[in-house]
């Protein structure tokens, strides 16, 4: 194990430890427990790398020790597991399943949903899955507020990371990084804290909870002695605790285990194509029966002409002729053959398919596996929503807050749906051209001036984008959207402030207007 680890010269930590306990009581066999230390390194990304099992009886628990090489033995190359925490503990809920062994407590937990055990989180509440502390997760459970500790690890905490990649970054530098999005370093206690800087009331944020490179220590260390703000530059963005909370930041990590599942999933289905799929081939057998016919058609005519033609010069000159035909006949049926191979090996259905081409096959079907890695491949992971928006032409449409892959969805009003090369689906009537199209996460209205349409395309939004959006487009559209929300009282939360301003003008305006009619 050193020999390989050595081969990774960056690596300075080659060993990955980790215990698997069992509870009192419970005395699983070796066969078992080494099993379930496998399970566990398949679980963090090392099934193929070198592993020291050991199991120990000697306390109240049964426990194994797992030593792995952090360094592959073929690629070289070191693996350093994220999250490897819930990772294992989630192996630990299979193997108990399997295993028929006790429930322990973790991050997840074993449901029972129709009947049948499922996996997953511990709690129903998504803002226990990260890492929020409890008094900004109760601001945005109870409350409906954005908490400043939320709003500072979104955007705010993108632009420190840039600023912290940086050798020769000065306090001032950090300083006007984060007065960009209206925040603001000061020293707090014995540490640093992030504050409001338009809001003092706002209660402030440890430092280090946006970015552990901003705790005091490494801060000092990095830029020396803590120096006050400069005139701070103008904001481009402040926080605002009225509006609600984003997606929770782990379920981004959910999504991307989902998708890879998905992509695992995908990879063995076209394997099994691959491996059941049969080329059609003329049987070799029958194209010598067919020869062979040919042949015993003329030994018959010889033998015709030798028991009937007693001249034996006559007889040469017929079998002249029955030789030129037969070669004649024997050409044509290699002709033949030669076009009956070409048209199967022509034949789009007797070729295998690539892998691109069996997942837009797929796709074409509505597995959502397949239209979510054809938007993989079209989209980068670091593709910014404004560049699928361009992409896709822009025009009237509705933005999600972000990235996310087309979904396949049963709408009503007789609307269906078919999947293009590129992964977006298109939504349409089967009289109408397009009415519209979901990219990701922008999905593009076509036919805005079609009411059915354009609510369908606001409810399919509020649904898929969890309820906060963005109108993009024509003034005349934007109005349009939402006075169509208004009326058909579709619950979201329209991300910019204008626009979320009129919709509650509209929706004001339809209250005002449903009480006149009752009165009347």
């Amino acid at each position: 194990m050193d020999a390989v680890a050595v081969q990774n010269t960056r690596v300075k930590d080659a060993l990955y430890h980790a215990i698997l306990s069992w509870p009192s009581g419970e005395q699983p066999t070796d066969d078992e427990a080494f099993e379930s230390g496998l399970h566990a390194i398949r679980a963090v990304g090392m099934g193929e790398h070198q592993y020291v099992f050991a199991i120990h009886r000697d306390t109240g628990n049964v426990h194994l020790h797992i030593a792995v090489n952090r360094v592959n033995p073929d690629t070289f190359k070191a693996v350093y597991p994220d999250r490897d925490y819930y990772k294992l503990d989630y192996a630990m809920r299979e193997l108990e399943l399997r295993f028929g062994w006790k429930h322990d407590t973790g991050p997840y937990a074993v449901h029972q949903r129709d009947g049948k055990p499922v996996i997953d989180w511990t709690s129903n509440n998504q803002n226990t899955k990260g890492k929020i502390p409890t008094a900004a997760r109760d601001m945005e459970v109870h409350a409906d507020h954005e908490s400043l500790f939320s709003y500072a690890r979104a955007a705010p905490l993108v632009t420190i990371k840039a600023a912290l990649k940086n050798p020769a970054l000065t306090w001032s530098q950090l300083h006007q990084a984060l007065a960009k999005h209206g925040l603001e370093i000061r020293e707090k206690g014995q540490g640093f804290a992030i504050y409001d800087r338009l809001d003092p009331l706002t209660t402030p944020i440890k430092a280090s909870d946006m970015h552990e490179q901003l705790s005091k220590s490494r801060l000092v260390k990095k830029l020396g002695p803590f120096e006050a703000p400069p005139q701070p530059v103008p904001a481009e963005a402040h926080y605002d605790k009225y509006q609600p909370p984003k997606r929770a930041p782990h379920m981004r990590e959910v999504r991307r285990e989902a998708r890879a599942k998905g992509r695992k999933s995908l990879r063995e289905r076209y394997a099994r194509y691959r491996h059941a799929f049969i080329y059609r081939r003329l049987d070799p057998a029958g194209v010598r029966a067919r020869f062979q016919t040919l042949r015993d058609e003329a030994r018959k005519r010889r033998l015709i002409v030798r028991s009937s033609i007693p001249e034996a010069a006559q007889r040469r000159l017929l079998y002249s002729v029955i030789a030129f035909e037969t070669m004649v006949a024997k050409d044509r049926l290699k002709r033949e053959v030669r076009v009956e191979r070409a048209s199967l090996h022509a034949d789009p259905t007797n070729r295998r398919l690539n892998y691109r081409q069996w997942v837009a096959q797929q796709a074409m079907g509505g597995d959502e596996a397949a239209i979510v890695q054809l938007n993989g491949w079209r989209y980068s992971s670091g593709r910014q929503i404004l560049a699928v928006i361009k992409d896709a032409g822009g025009g009237d449409g509705i933005r999600a807050i972000e990235l996310s892959d087309p979904k396949v969805a049963q709408l009503q009003h007789g609307i269906g749906f078919h999947v293009r090369g590129d992964g977006a689906i298109v939504y349409r009537r089967d009289d109408d051209a397009t009415g519209f199209i979901d990219h990701g996460p922008f999905l593009q209205v076509t036919a805005p001036a079609d009411t059915e349409i354009l609510l369908a395309a606001l409810q399919h939004a509020a649904e898929k984008f969890g309820g906060a959006f963005e109108l993009t487009g024509s003034e005349a559209f934007k109005a349009r959207a939402i006075q169509l929300l208004a009326e058909a009282r579709v619950q979201v939360v329209l991300t910019s402030k204008p626009q979320e301003a009129e919709l509650r003008e509209a929706r004001q305006q339809n209250r005002i207007g449903r009480r006149t009619h009752r009165l009347r």
